[in-house]
């Protein structure tokens, strides 16, 4: 293991140490609270439901009469008034899916990493995993000082180990290993440290380009 994980040397780095493309960016905190917003309310299930009198079961006959009896009016025992009667405006399934433009969803994932930018960490590429075990990618995280936890280590799907990385990390619950284009907005911003490696930087490089190419997007304000 030892000699596995010496061969993957990592280097923590500031502002200066990510792509040109990452430097001068302000971050948008509207943009990001958005964003924000926008990946917890699509990660909600929206399956409450409540039923009303109508849909409770019984209630079909008016249990006395209109008049004479000296009590209030009543026309079903499911009445919202009534223990056991419906609900008056309760909630029924929904979605509460929001969305933002493509644009502004990369935009705000790359002013993410920037905030991260003191506590980022670039590796070269994953460590090897031996037998996908737990114990050993957390020798491997150790060797690697990235001891800060919540951690997030953004890497490429096409690269040697992930599926070994990310397996032997899901009984971690403060370290996630991720496909650098499905990291959400808050993933990021939650964690203390940020790793990243360099085939991921160089694939949201290459997202991102087309988005920096308008100069007033980078303004932040």
């Amino acid at each position: 293991m030892a000699k596995s994980t010496a061969q993957h040397s990592n280097e923590k780095s500031g502002s200066s140490k990510l792509p040109e493309v990452f430097l001068g960016l302000k971050p948008n905190k509207h943009l990001l609270h958005l964003s924000v917003l926008r990946q917890l309310d699509n990660q909600r299930a929206g399956t409450a439901s409540t039923k009303t009198k109508a849909e409770v079961r019984g209630g079909g006959k008016k249990p006395w009469k209109q008049k004479g009896t000296g009590r209030a009016r009543a026309g079903s025992i499911r009445s919202p008034l009534w223990v056991g009667g419906g609900i008056t405006f309760g909630p029924k399934p929904r979605s509460f899916k929001s969305n933002l433009p493509q644009k502004a969803r990369n935009l705000a994932e790359l002013q993410a990493i920037v905030t991260k930018s003191d506590s980022l960490v670039i590796l070269k590429n994953l460590p090897e995993i031996k037998d996908c075990k737990t114990k050993n990618f957390l020798s491997a995280i150790n060797s690697l000082s990235l001891t800060d936890t919540p951690l997030l280590i953004l890497a490429s799907k096409k690269e040697q180990h992930f599926n070994e990385a990310r397996r032997a990390s899901k009984n971690i619950p403060d370290i996630v290993v991720r496909d650098c284009n499905f990291a959400g907005v808050w993933d990021i911003l939650k964690v203390k440290t940020l790793a990243i490696t360099e085939h991921a930087l160089k694939e949201l490089e290459k997202r991102f380009l087309w988005v920096l190419k308008n100069k007033k997007m980078k303004t932040g304000k």
